[in-house]
């Protein structure tokens, strides 16, 4: 399987945590924290710390220029 495809893979299986959090009416902050909890913690056994915050830094970059909110 390509990448392309193990990323829509990915997405759809968090989309699905994420609405099953919403079933059960868990705040949607609280849910992202912890997808964003766990993804770090994840990360942080593969990586050095400063590659993650590397990592975490271009994330809020592209945040930052509205790239998420751009439709695909």
């Amino acid at each position: 399987m390509d990448e392309k495809e193990q990323k829509r893979q990915a997405s759809q299986i968090v989309i699905k945590a994420m609405k099953d959090c919403e079933i059960r009416k868990i705040d949607p902050y609280i849910t992202i924290g912890a997808f964003i909890d766990e993804i770090i913690r994840k990360l942080s056994l593969q990586n050095e710390d400063e590659k993650i915050s590397k990592f975490l830094e271009s994330i809020a970059e592209k945040v930052r220029t509205g790239i998420y909110r751009k439709k695909s």
